[in-house]
C-alpha cells in the first residue's frame, strides 16, 4: 500500500526550502507545494510535505532547528528580569481596582514594583475660527488642568485604600508610583508601556454592559495585539482571593515556535507559585498523526526544560474551539487560561462579540496574553 502523504509545515518559500535540504539530508523525502510559480520568493504559504511514516522523526528534526535553545534562551531570561515592573492601566473604576488586587498579589510574590497608569481627556481643537483664539485656547488648558488635578487627587486616593488592603492581606510593602498622562487609553497604554518596558500589563475589563463591552473589548484587544509584553486581562467578575487560589493554568497551545518560548516565559512568570500547568491543543475530532506526533514531542520538551515543574500535556478532540477550551476549565477547574496573540483565529473568535461574553466578560478566569514577538 503506497504511504499516505501528509503536510509537516507551512513556511515561506525561502524557509521552506532550507528546511526541506535539512530533512532530505536526513533521508527524509519531501517535496513543496503551494508554490507561487511566476514569483516563487514571494509565496507566503508554502506547504512542506513528507510520507506519513517519516513523520515522527521530522517532527524531531524540526524541533532541533527552532530557536529554542543558546543565545534565544538566555535572551528570554534576561528579558524576564523586567517581571519585576508591573504597569496597571486604571480608571478608578471596580474592575481596574480588582486589576490592581491581582497586581498587588504578583508583586508581593515576585518582589516587583507597581506603576499605575492612567489618561485624561485630551481635547481636539478642528474649528478653524477658535484656533487663533486665545482666550478659548486659555479656557482649555485651565479644562485639561483642571482634569489633570482631578485626576492626580483620584491617583493618590487609590494608591492610599490600595496599600492599606496590601499591609492587612500582609503582603509586605509594595513600591506604587503612578504616571498621567493625556491621549486615548491605547495610544498612552501602549507608548508608556514601550518606555517603560514592564514585565507584565494588568488590565481589568468592565462588566456586561452592552456599551462598556464594546469599549473595553476594542482598547484590550488593541493592548493584547500590540504591546509587546504579556498582558493580564482580570475580568470583572473574577474574584480576587489570594495569589495563592492561582494554582492551575491552562496554555492552548498551536505548536508553534512561540509557544515554547512562551512556555518559558510562563513557567519563569509561575515559578515563584505552587501550580500546575495544563498545555492543552483543541484539534478537530478528525485523528491526525501529526497532531499526536508533535503533542508527544512537546511532552519530551517538557521532560528535558521543567522537569522541576508539575505540567500535564492533552490533546483534545473538538471541532468548537472555544467551546472545548471552556469544558477543560470546567473540568479541570482552571484559575488562569494562557495563550499566544499569532493564533489569530483564537484571539479573533475570543473577540467576537458574542463569543467574548463567554470566554471574558462572562467568566471569572483571567486571561493571559504573549504577544508571539514578545517572547522571541
Amino acid at each position: 500500500m503506497e504511504d499516505k502523504i501528509i503536510t509537516i509545515a507551512t513556511h515561506p518559500y525561502s524557509r521552506a526550502q532550507l528546511l526541506r535540504g535539512r530533512l532530505e539530508a536526513e533521508g527524509i523525502e519531501c517535496f513543496l507545494s503551494n508554490i507561487n510559480l511566476v514569483q516563487p520568493q514571494i509565496s507566503g504559504g508554502v506547504k512542506i510535505k513528507i510520507n506519513e511514516k517519516d513523520a515522527e522523526q521530522a517532527i524531531k528534526i524540526i524541533d532541533e532547528i527552532k530557536e529554542e535553545y543558546g543565545e534565544a534562551k538566555q535572551k528570554t531570561v534576561e528579558r524576564l528580569k523586567n517581571i519585576r515592573r508591573i504597569l496597571v492601566p486604571v480608571d478608578f473604576s471596580e474592575p481596574s481596582i480588582n486589576a490592581c488586587n491581582f497586581a498587588i498579589g504578583l508583586a508581593a510574590k515576585l518582589k516587583a514594583e507597581i506603576k499605575l497608569l492612567y489618561s485624561y481627556f485630551n481635547p481636539i481643537v478642528i474649528s478653524e475660527p477658535y484656533l487663533e483664539d486665545s482666550s478659548y485656547i486659555f479656557q482649555m488648558d485651565k479644562v485639561v488642568g483642571n482634569i489633570a488635578a482631578e485626576a492626580k487627587s483620584q491617583m493618590i486616593g487609590m494608591i492610599a485604600k490600595i496599600k492599606l488592603k496590601a499591609e492587612k492581606e500582609d503582603s509586605g510593602k509594595i513600591r506604587i508610583s503612578y504616571h498621567l498622562d493625556r491621549g486615548s487609553p491605547d495610544d498612552v497604554i501602549l507608548n508608556f508601556a514601550e518606555s517603560w518596558d514592564p514585565g507584565v500589563i494588568v488590565m481589568g475589563t468592565k462588566g456586561t454592559g452592552k456599551a462598556s463591552v464594546d469599549y473595553l473589548g476594542s482598547i484590550t484587544k488593541k493592548i493584547i495585539t500590540k504591546a509587546q509584553v504579556p498582558v493580564l486581562v482580570v475580568p470583572q467578575q473574577s474574584i480576587y482571593r489570594g495569589i495563592h487560589y492561582i494554582s492551575k493554568v491552562l496554555y492552548a497551545t498551536n505548536f508553534d515556535d512561540s509557544d515554547f518560548k512562551a512556555l518559558r516565559t510562563l513557567t519563569t512568570l509561575l515559578r515563584p507559585f505552587d501550580v500546575r500547568i495544563y498545555c492543552v491543543h483543541i484539534a478537530t475530532e478528525e485523528e491526525t498523526t501529526v497532531d499526536n506526533v508533535k503533542m508527544n514531542s512537546l511532552k519530551e520538551y517538557f521532560k528535558t526544560e521543567f522537569n522541576d515543574f508539575n505540567l500535564n500535556c492533552d490533546l483534545i478532540r473538538r471541532n468548537d474551539l472555544v467551546q472545548g477550551l471552556e469544558d477543560y476549565i470546567e473540568e479541570k477547574e482552571i484559575d488562569l487560561l494562557a495563550l499566544t496573540t499569532h493564533k489569530r483565529g483564537v484571539i479573533e473568535r475570543l473577540f467576537n462579540p458574542s463569543l467574548a461574553k463567554q470566554m471574558l466578560f462572562h467568566t471569572n478566569i483571567p486571561l493571559l496574553v504573549f504577544h508571539s514577538r514578545s517572547v522571541g
